[in-house]
């Protein structure tokens, strides 16, 4: 592609007084960086809004005026673009790896057991990156016709090795690469299967031609984060989303579908496909997620597949069904632990020989990482004119590999203006020569010259910038800066070619970053940005139906097989998600009846008050000893602890049992079965996580702050009731959710009996404690219709325990349960947990709330300062518990069903590895 000034204003745009205006003033002052003020200017580079002469380029057009008056308000824009990523739960999880750069890999290399990073927010920029069509049909050309040559060349290296015998690649570019597997080479079922999917990021040289600066052909990640950056600007924008004549992402996606399942074994009709996923902590878990819902396949992990008399079977509660397709999202060498990596739980243990026979289509083939080296740049030019017949339409960044003498030297010679690459991924990132300090630069030069073919030097792409609202607080001069651009293009198979996406995924990085040291990108990925493909005519293709209300796409994907809400795993999230709900609730509920009786006593924690009996209560229930028992023995010491202990319990989420805790794990428990539920599950914990973060803040709150923070939680968690029972399929997912929802608030109402009702610190206290309960329990109106001439224990214990009618009783639930666990497919009415659930009903039926309920002898009563007891209440309610305990496991045996743990086979992997040799 020629130089692309030539884009530039062909049309005068009068720009109303934005920050847009400024950016583009600056542009065409004679020192621009003076001009704008900062470091960010870079005189002469190419920018993707402004024109050499400060005009907006055609692609921008009048896009220019409605974006200016759009984007007004950055800090307001870049607020709501943040609040969408997060009702929607959009997270990036960069790895322990992410910091270590190729200059430092052995010395700082993190260890073995170093901790997984925390999901961090996706962070996207209001304004998009605008190209015209005009100049995306030679960029995309160039993508097709890449993605071509790079399925030849795989298909080569894994079947005739053409190339490396007649020495068009140098044998040691692929033969010590980490992701050339040989027991791949000359399998037939391999050599067959073409490249499903590529990825290219590109970025502009100083004329503003596109190059490429990698090739991604493993897993390639990023197209779900496109489809999301999409949905969201289109719902900041809405307007000038619609006004443009803008090409849609939706057609690429449904290409895909239709090439998974094109890419199933000839012999299957109607082929099951799969997307395998490394899990939750996986840096892109929300990407992996996202395109297995869009495409409405099923998104399951190495423990959800098995091998069995050469096919590949996915676990489905009480039988197996076969596997045609995988969609892998696992790097290659984790997918079979028998033949590759050995321990490894991420992938099929004897996948490959399903491979080999043909009884999977595993995509990208395995293997395909090999092609990501960055030591084939500099021969495909060669490669494309043999392989294909034309030349390159794309070219590659100027690229030396140090395997080649000449390319040796020239890297040693001149470091400070390359960037340096390892060829295997595993061995560091890439750093900027020139930014290395002299200990890395020996360091560097010592590890190249021990092994020369395993390292590349790059020309330095001095990238085009683009508009991009700070992060920070705009400033009151311009409010924008520029930040360089990296656009990642995707292509997938389409019939005898590919086809690619109509925008892409681009990511704008601050060079200035202190974070960045040598690093040539920044380790949490920089900021997104939306990327449009624009026309000057109208775009014939037709908008796809809208989702709560968003001008979106994707939507329109037909969904996939039910199956995947029986795979134990996802039975397993989906009842713990139900049971961490729940926990939620009722501690929250017991936290806020507890802060109102402190109002009510003028928080009165002397010994044996209804305030300290509820207090000892939300210990026993949040299990966060010694909580309340600790408190001081002064009266004002005491009185003091209550306020942080309760903030301890509602925002240290390192706390086991304590709210925010059990909102991590509920938050956990969705990310793993994103695909079976709503999106509105995500904004709901969203709303959740931000009236926590708000009371985090407020260190000098007295109480109010978290009563407030407290209610908007249990909003929250009132709305994922609403959401689980109005909005879910009745599959056995959704039996299981509400089965674990019944049995965690059996128990915790049993918990919360034996931790108030036992002990009696006389009637005042009592009724106190008594109404506090049942306040806790949702219970207070009904007590107060149904029982308005009696009171006392024996009431209490038969609306919550007997009353098979009210929705919060022992009762209640148990009756749940029973009718979900006989709902599910494949439960046969003699398993082990309906028989419990049969005991414990009969338990409860049979139960005498007037015998629970006498208290014991009078001298051990309040007057002499020690509790009565009621001892068959005591022992009801521990057997109760102990068989709902019982229950528990007996679910999670019958249900979850975990796979057998691998163990590994030493000698037999050693014969293997020698045969292979």
């Amino acid at each position: 592609m020629g130089p692309a000034a030539a884009e530039g204003g062909e049309t005068p745009v009068t720009v109303v007084d934005s920050p847009l205006r400024r950016y583009l003033e600056a542009a065409r002052q004679p020192d621009a960086e003076q001009a704008d003020g900062g470091p960010d200017a870079r005189p002469g580079g190419f920018d993707e809004l402004a024109a050499p002469d400060g005009t907006p380029r055609s692609a921008w057009g009048a896009l220019v005026d409605d974006l200016a008056r759009a984007t007004g308000d950055l800090a307001t824009a870049r607020r709501e673009v943040a609040r969408m990523l997060e009702d929607d739960n959009v997270t990036y999880t960069p790895t322990p790896a992410s910091t270590r750069s190729v200059a430092d890999a052995e010395a700082g290399a993190p260890p073995a057991n170093a901790p997984l990073e925390q999901p961090r927010p996706w962070r996207l920029d209001p304004i998009p990156l605008v190209l015209h069509d005009r100049e995306w049909a030679t960029l995309e050309a160039g993508v097709v016709q890449r993605a071509e040559l790079l399925d030849a060349v795989l298909a080569d290296l894994y079947g005739a090795r053409r190339l490396l015998a007649r020495g068009q690649i140098p044998p040691s570019v692929v033969l010590d690469h980490e992701e050339y597997l040989r027991p791949v080479v000359g399998a037939d079922s391999v050599v067959d299967q073409r490249l499903f999917m590529t990825a290219a990021d590109l970025g502009r040289d100083a004329s503003g031609a596109w190059k490429v600066i990698s090739d991604r052909t493993q897993a390639p990640s990023g197209a779900g984060y496109a489809m999301q950056n999409r949905r969201v600007i289109s719902r900041v924008l809405p307007d000038i989303y619609h006004a443009a004549q803008l090409h849609r992402l939706t057609p690429f996606f449904q290409a895909m579908r239709v090439a998974l399942v094109e890419s199933a074994p000839s012999t299957v009709e109607d082929p099951r496909v799969v997307v395998l996923s490394p899990g939750t902590h996986s840096e892109t878990a929300f990407d992996q997620a996202f395109v297995a819902s869009l495409l409405g396949y099923p998104l399951l992990e190495g423990s959800d597949l098995l091998v069995r008399e050469g096919r590949v079977w996915m676990r489905v509660l009480g039988r197996l069904e076969q596997v045609d397709v995988i969609l892998r999202r696992v790097d290659s060498t984790w997918m079979d632990a028998l033949e590759l990596r050995g321990g490894s739980r991420l992938g099929v243990t004897g996948l490959l020989e399903c491979v080999r026979q043909g009884t999977v289509s595993v995509v990208n083939t395995i293997g395909s990482g090999v092609l990501e080296s960055p030591a084939l740049l500099p021969f495909l030019p060669d490669l494309c004119e043999r392989l294909l017949g034309e030349p390159l339409r794309l070219p590659s960044v100027d690229t030396w590999w140090c395997g080649d003498p000449d390319g040796l030297a020239y890297v040693r010679d001149h470091l400070d203006e390359l960037v340096v690459r390892a060829v295997n991924r595993g061995a560091g990132r890439s750093v900027v020569g020139a930014a290395l300090s002299r200990e890395q630069r020996a360091r560097l030069l010592a590890r190249i010259e021990a092994a020369p073919h395993r390292f590349v030097g790059q020309e330095v792409l001095p990238l085009s910038s683009a508009p991009t609202v700070p992060e920070t607080a705009p400033d009151t001069d311009g409010g924008l800066v520029r930040r360089n651009v990296v656009l990642r293009s995707f292509a997938v198979r389409s019939g005898t070619s590919y086809t690619a996406m109509l925008g892409g995924l681009a990511r704008t990085n601050d060079e200035h970053a202190p974070d960045r040291g040598a690093l040539v990108t920044a380790p949490d990925g920089g900021v997104a940005k939306d990327v449009w493909v624009v026309s000057s005519e109208p775009v014939t293709t037709s908008r796809s139906a809208t989702t709560r209300g968003r001008a979106d796409e994707g939507s329109a994907v037909l969904p996939g097989s039910a199956s995947a809400a029986m795979v134990p795993r996802v039975l397993s999230d989906l009842y713990w998600f139900g049971r961490y709900a729940e926990r939620a609730e009722d501690l929250l509920r017991l936290v806020l009846a507890s802060r109102t009786v402190s109002l009510e006593t003028d928080a009165d924690v002397r010994p044996g008050r209804a305030l300290v009996v509820l207090l000892h209560a939300v210990t026993h229930l949040s299990t966060t000893y010694p909580g309340f028992f600790a408190l001081p023995d002064e009266t004002v010491a005491r009185r003091a602890a209550v306020l942080p202990e309760l903030r301890s319990l509602m925002l240290d989420r390192r706390r086991p049992g304590s709210l925010a805790q059990s909102l991590q794990a509920l938050q956990n428990t969705a990310q793993g079965v994103r695909d079976q539920l709503s999106e509105d599950v995500w904004m709901v914990l969203a709303d959740m996580d931000r009236a926590l973060q708000t009371l985090r803040g407020l260190e000098s709150d007295q109480g109010l702050h978290l009563i407030e923070a407290g209610e908007r939680v249990l909003s929250g968690l009132l709305a994922l009731s609403g959401i689980a029972t109005e909005n879910m399929v009745r599959d056995p997912g959704w039996l299981l959710l509400d089965a674990g929802r019944g049995l965690e608030r059996a128990m915790q109402v049993v918990g919360l009996l034996r931790a108030t009702l036992v002990e009696s610190y006389g009637p005042d206290v009592d009724r106190t404690v008594l109404e506090a309960a049942l306040t806790s329990s949702e219970s207070i109106v009904t007590f107060r219709r149904r029982y308005r001439g009696r009171s006392g224990v024996p009431a209490v214990l038969e609306l919550l325990v007997l009353d098979a009618s009210n929705p919060r009783s022992v009762a209640f639930q148990l009756q749940r349960m029973q009718n979900d666990l006989r709902a599910v497919p494949s439960t046969s009415p003699t398993a082990r947990p309906l028989r419990l659930l049969d005991a414990l009903a009969e338990q409860v039926r049979l139960a005498d709330p007037v015998a629970l309920g006498v208290l014991g002898a009078p001298e051990d009563g309040a007057g002499s300062g020690v509790p009565a007891r009621r001892e068959a209440l005591e022992a009801f309610c521990t057997d109760l518990h102990s068989g709902l305990r019982d229950l528990s496991t007996a679910v999670r045996d019958h249900y979850h069903e975990p796979p057998p743990t691998q163990q590994s086979l030493p000698r037999q992997q050693a014969l293997h590895a020698e045969s292979r040799s």
